[in-house]
Formats: structure tokens, C-alpha cells, sequence
């Protein structure tokens, strides 16, 4: 029997390994796990049998001979890090964490490790040797994941390097950072593929199979009630503006990070545009943050313009779009998924 894993972050990266893990429980001849990371975990572990979910923390005894240094780094790294808001525990925040720090002072000292963690934060991290013991471990013949960096490209590169069969899923377009480093690449469609191979990635097995969380989109919305959802969020019978944000950064001309660009940089002026608006037009506003994001971020904003609704926890996202009129957002997948159901949509 062929074992899988899925290696997927929360939010989005989550959302598209679940209907194909969802799809393998019908299969006898395969048999899988699915490492949810982060945000992810909550989201889907009752979704399945007893033992397919796991955390990063329960690999814990595979790193018991070190687990003091881990859990040093951890400690060291968690005040950053932690959002008591996540969901996430702090056992498993401070061995992610350690764990990263960990193989990142393996490949090139502590020193040096500290400087590029003070420099690139999260996005210095890449712990191959720890996904290497993981998948050793479990005896997988075959690994898939998403495009995200850190845990999930290191999956991958660890799965290569290994000789196991390595897949990627690429969540919207072929301009990002890290470029994918899997064997077989999963896209929307060949203009992706070509954009992928023009930028060096010749070797590889492409599969243009469109993209089934946008889809899932323009489906779930084609059968919503906007005014029932404007009902329940005490909204006026007015023009509605979803903002949808992500922490604003900077990135390289290869698209890899560069820094943080602070949240003031866009926000002091959308949020007064927004008041205005408001005042003007009586147009409701409508916040919905990335997973990744903490509203704490937002907060001093909300208590200035108490008419902007957060919706995180009240509406899910194609219920957000679906309430809206225009998309005013930083998210590309937001971007996407309000195009194809012909929302007005801008991009900051």
C-alpha cells in the first residue's frame, strides 16, 4: 500500500490539500497523513479518523536528543511569534519555532543563524533536516504539498533528496517566491506552466488541472443570500466595501522577502478614505484579515472608525465576497476568487 503526506499551513495552503485528502479516504489502496501546520491543525482534524492529522509537536521524540536546545531557540523566538488569538498551543509554537532555529544553526552556526533570523525573521527558516527525520519516520512513498515557504519547501526538498516522489500544488500564478521544488508540478493552467518553465524549470511533469478553491468559490457563492448575510452582520442597505488585508512587505525582485513594511504605510490612509466614505455615501466597510494576521494589528483603527465590522469570525471568505461590491484587498487569492465571480476588484 502507497503511504502519502500532506504538508499544509492554514488558510489557503489547507484548503487546497483537503478535498484530495478528502478524496483519498474513498481510496483502499492508499493509505496517508496529513501534517497540518500552524492554523491548520484546528481546522481539519476532526475532519478525519483518529491519527491522519498530526502536529508538528508530535513528532516530538524524534528530536529527543536535542529537545533542549529546540526548545532554548523556541523560547528565545516566542515572544515574536505567539498570538494567544491562533488557536495554537504553545508547546507546539515553541517546537515549530525551535525546530526551524534548530536546523538553521546546523547549516550555518548559531551566529550566523541569529543574524539572518534578526535580518529575514520566519522567512530565514528552511528545516530540511527536520522534515528529512519526519519522513523517514512515517516510511512515505510519496510527499505533497502547497507553495509555501519554510516547512513546506523544506518537505519537498527533503522528499528529492530522499528519492521520494515529490508533488506540488501551486495555489494561483508562476511569479512567486520560493519557485517550486517539487518533481511533479500541479497548476491552473499553461500559461502557468510556461511562465514556470521560462524561469528554468524544464525537468519537470506538469499537470494544468484549473484551480478547485477558486471554483469552489464561484459555486458556494452562486447560492448565498447577500441580504440574509447583511442581515446578520447589521448592515445598511448600502453600497459594501470588503477590504481584505495580509501583512504588508517587501520583497526582492526574485519576489523573496525583503522586510516589513509596517502597517501605517497603507492603512492611516485607506482608513481614512473609508471614513469618508462612510460620512458621504453611508457605505459599509467590511474587514477580513489573513490567518496569518493578528487583529490586534488593526485594532487602534477599529477604535478610531467603529463602523469598519471585522468579519473573521462571523462570515467565512466566500461569504465576505459575496456580501461585497467592490474588493479592496492585498491578498492575490482574494484577488482571484472576487474576479471570478466578476466582483469590481482593486489591488493594493
Amino acid at each position: 500500500m502507497k503511504k502519502v503526506l500532506f504538508v499544509a499551513y492554514g488558510g489557503g495552503h489547507i484548503n487546497i490539500v483537503n478535498p484530495i485528502a478528502q478524496k483519498l479516504l474513498e481510496e483502499k489502496e492508499f493509505e496517508f497523513k496529513i501534517l497540518a501546520l500552524t492554523m491548520a491543525y484546528n481546522k481539519v482534524v476532526n475532519a478525519y479518523p483518529y491519527g491522519i492529522v498530526t502536529k508538528i509537536s508530535d513528532y516530538r521524540d524524534l528530536f529527543q536528543q536535542d529537545i533542549a536546545q529546540i526548545e532554548e531557540y523556541g523560547l528565545e523566538l516566542l515572544a515574536d511569534n505567539y498570538s494567544e488569538h491562533s488557536g495554537i498551543s504553545k508547546e507546539d509554537t515553541i517546537l515549530y519555532l525551535g525546530l526551524s532555529m534548530f536546523d538553521l544553526a546546523d547549516k550555518y552556526g548559531e551566529k550566523k543563524a541569529k543574524e539572518l533570523y534578526a535580518k529575514r525573521k520566519r522567512q530565514a527558516f528552511l528545516p530540511v533536516r527536520t522534515m528529512k527525520k519526519i519522513l523517514e519516520y512515517e516510511h512515505v512513498d510519496q510527499v505533497v504539498s502547497t507553495t509555501a515557504p519554510r516547512f513546506e519547501q523544506a518537505s519537498l526538498i527533503a522528499g528529492n533528496e530522499l528519492g521520494i516522489t515529490t508533488v506540488e500544488i501551486l495555489d494561483l500564478f508562476g511569479e512567486f517566491y520560493p519557485l517550486p521544488e517539487a518533481q511533479h508540478i500541479v497548476c491552473m493552467n499553461k500559461r502557468i506552466k510556461e511562465s514556470l518553465v521560462q524561469q528554468g524549470l524544464k525537468n519537470r511533469e506538469y499537470y494544468c488541472l484549473g484551480q478547485p478553491a477558486i471554483e469552489q468559490t464561484v459555486n458556494r457563492v452562486a447560492v448565498l443570500d447577500s441580504n440574509n448575510i447583511k442581515s446578520k452582520l447589521n448592515l445598511k442597505n448600502d453600497i459594501t466595501i470588503l477590504y481584505a488585508t495580509q501583512k504588508p512587505i517587501i520583497c526582492n525582485a526574485d519576489f523573496s522577502y525583503a522586510g516589513f513594511s509596517g502597517y501605517k504605510t497603507i492603512n492611516d490612509n485607506v482608513f481614512e478614505i473609508f471614513d469618508k466614505l462612510n460620512k458621504k455615501l453611508s457605505i459599509n466597510i467590511i474587514l477580513r484579515i489573513h490567518p496569518n494576521e493578528d487583529i490586534k494589528d488593526y485594532q487602534k483603527w477599529l477604535d478610531k472608525y467603529p463602523f469598519v465590522k471585522h468579519v473573521n469570525n462571523v462570515i467565512d471568505l466566500a461569504e465576505s465576497i459575496s456580501v461585497c461590491d467592490l474588493l479592496l484587498n492585498q491578498s492575490i487569492n482574494c484577488q482571484s476568487r472576487g474576479n471570478s465571480i466578476w466582483k469590481m476588484c482593486f489591488y493594493l
